[in-house]
């Protein structure tokens, strides 16, 4: 999935749940992982992907900026969506560095059974997740 959908649905989680930090950390990296799993569209294998991971992840850094600023949402709940996100900076650096770069996140290893899907379903589906972050994000507040 993009970046900016871990980091949206991280977010999401991270209001649903309220805390306490410690027990919110582990289920958003658990969370990237089950998402990876659900068939989706990734840019990685566009023709483009450095350029589209880039704009993914200032996309990212945006929204996460947004919950914490303009939302008010506490640091360390919107650092959540920063945690859900952060394993595909392997992604982007591994696409940097070329096809057959190492990637160190489990659920973006070749033996994992990474979701895969076209391009139309696998933008809508993320559309909804991202749809739906969002949504719980304002209803949660305040925070």
């Amino acid at each position: 999935m993009w970046v900016s959908t871990h980091v949206l649905a991280g977010l999401a989680i991270a209001a649903a749940i309220g805390g306490p930090w410690w027990l919110v950390l582990p289920i958003v990296v658990l969370a990237h992982v089950v998402m990876d799993l659900i068939p989706h569209w990734d840019y990685t294998v566009s023709k483009r992907p450095v350029v589209y991971g880039c704009c993914d992840f200032a996309a990212s850094l945006a929204a996460w900026l947004l919950a914490w600023f303009a939302l008010g949402m506490p640091f360390w709940m919107a650092f959540m969506g920063l945690v859900s996100g952060a394993p595909d900076w392997d992604v982007l650096i591994a696409t940097m560095r070329g096809e057959h770069a190492r990637k160190f996140f489990p659920s973006h290893w070749e033996s994992f059974p990474h979701g895969r899907s076209g391009r139309a379903w696998g933008i809508g589906v993320q559309a909804v997740i991202m749809a739906a972050s969002v949504t719980v994000v304002l209803a949660a507040r305040p925070y």
